[in-house]
């Protein structure tokens, strides 16, 4: 995955050079779709054997005239990059239109809010087994859609509702943890860390402030903290920033204690 995470990073600091908007993200969208629906296409388009030209000759011809340029300089850069399948590449652009999303929020003054109903809706999901199992059959994409606009309808911003809708139209997906990547990459774009922090009971201001603080000498810089309610951790907390866990909880003394126990 090293070739693939070089070019993530390559694309990036590419795109962050293009002058994109939320319409660019649309169509980084519809462009995604085509190559998910078309495989020989895709493959054509990736194929690292094929000279570059051909294939960007390929996509101009297929694209041009029917994006922006901004959308179509992104797919080609893309096409440059060294990827390990199509389905990478694809993948690859599809981060990138939620990257220019997040973007235009951000110019916007509205990404804040756009990460507080991804994360709302994340917290949906989780609460609502029900929900995941019907978002994980293979219903058909505007059927999710009606039943996503009667959870959100007009309570969202554009932003949201767009982000979301990539992450409920496909079947399979754990859902709630692509909407998890999506505040990482928010996060990132706000040049801040994202603390997932697990309670029993909600934080006040005052303790949601103090744990911030904490976090952020931890961090070395700022972080957004995502607070998720679940009775079954009894009480403490539980804190994930990045590869780093902190479990302070009174079910895992419990269990700790119990495994202690057994092996004796």
């Amino acid at each position: 995955m090293m070739a693939v995470d070089a070019a993530i990073g390559d694309l990036d600091a590419t795109v962050d050079g293009i002058d994109t908007d939320a319409t660019t993200a649309t169509e980084l969208f519809a462009v995604v779709d085509v190559l998910d629906g078309q495989p020989m296409l895709r493959r054509s388009l990736s194929d690292p054997t094929a000279v570059l030209a051909d294939r960007s000759g390929l996509a101009r011809r297929l694209f041009g005239g029917k994006v922006s340029e901004a959308t179509l300089a992104v797919l080609l850069h893309a096409l440059g990059e060294s990827w390990d399948s199509g389905a990478h590449m694809v993948a690859g652009l599809e981060r990138q239109g939620i990257r220019v999303a997040l973007l235009a929020a951000h110019r916007d003054g509205e990404l804040a809010r756009v990460a507080d109903e991804l994360h709302s809706m994340a917290v949906i999901i989780d609460e609502t087994p029900e929900l995941e199992g019907t978002l994980h059959k293979s219903y058909p994409v505007d059927a999710k859609r009606e039943l996503i606009d009667g959870l959100v309808a007009d309570k969202v911003l554009p932003v949201s509702r767009m982000l979301i809708d990539r992450v409920v139209r496909t079947p399979g997906r754990n859902h709630s943890r692509s909407l998890g990547r999506m505040l990482e990459l928010a996060a990132d774009v706000a040049g801040r860390r994202v603390a997932w922090v697990t309670v029993a009971q909600p934080l006040d201001e005052a303790r949601t402030a103090r744990l911030t603080k904490a976090l952020e000498a931890q961090a070395g810089g700022p972080v957004h903290v995502h607070v998720e309610i679940d009775p079954k951790v009894l009480g403490g907390i539980h804190v994930a920033l990045g590869d780093h866990v902190f479990e302070a909880t009174v079910a895992a003394r419990l269990d700790q204690a119990h495994r202690q126990l057994i092996s004796r």
